[in-house]
């Protein structure tokens, strides 16, 4: 069956981080840009106090399939300082422009999103995102690759975090298409769990030279290696 669509992770997958996976090395700094942001003093407390809360949502540590908002996450960490929980919004928007200021496409990623789009090829775009991240932040790390992408959906969105299988029946849901019609090109186990379970062709980017079995049916270098396949 000829391939219709083609789904993507987002972090690491098609746009680099040069952050870890896991956030908590980078905690106290992202904290403290957020206390000046919302007006209150550094200290030491609120620092333990925002890590800890932090901690307890972090995934890489604490692992969860089902997805809470940002909401929730930075009205407990406001609560914690006993600080009005009118400041939720600068303080989403300091923590998350931490970790978002280096975010930039791969190179080539851009090219084979046009190829793809020539040949008639959907696109999707289902992501994890850290910490309840608001959509709009979560996708404007997409920059130049947005207009070609036909569908995108968080794990806010659908609830749950990869690899439950809501998150990759609303990709292809949304995007019209048959399980088999479907590829779906990510980095992680996570990814390629979700699409093996839903039926999809599950492609899996690797960049390094360690050599990754995450049950993938085939494994791509570079995004370019994916036009060889659709």
């Amino acid at each position: 069956m000829r391939i219709k669509a083609v789904g993507f992770d987002i972090g690491q997958t098609i746009i680099q981080y040069n952050k870890p996976l896991n956030w908590k090395a980078l905690y106290r700094p992202a904290l403290a840009g957020v206390l000046v942001a919302c007006g209150l003093a550094v200290s030491e407390d609120k620092l333990v106090r925002g890590c800890a809360v932090l901690s307890k949502y972090n995934t890489r540590i604490h692992y969860r399939e089902h997805e809470v908002d940002s909401t929730v996450v930075f009205t407990d960490i406001l609560r914690s300082w006993q600080a009005d929980s009118n400041l939720i919004d600068p303080a989403k928007r300091s923590f998350y422009a931490f970790f978002r200021n280096d975010a930039c496409p791969f190179a080539g990623a851009e090219a084979v999103f046009c190829q793809l789009k020539e040949r008639g090829i959907k696109i999707g775009v289902l992501t994890d995102v850290a910490y309840g991240m608001d959509r709009e932040y979560a996708l404007a790390d997409l920059q130049g690759l947005a207009p070609y992408v036909d569908v995108a959906l968080t794990s806010v969105d659908v609830g749950f975090r990869k690899p439950h299988a809501k998150g990759f029946a609303a990709l292809l849901e949304q995007l019209a298409v048959e399980p088999g019609e479907m590829a779906f090109v990510g980095d992680e186990a996570k990814d390629m769990a979700g699409a093996n379970q839903a039926g999809m062709y599950s492609l899996l980017i690797n960049r390094d030279e360690q050599e990754k079995d995450y049950a993938q049916r085939k494994t791509l270098h570079d995004l370019a290696d994916l036009l060889e396949f659709v």
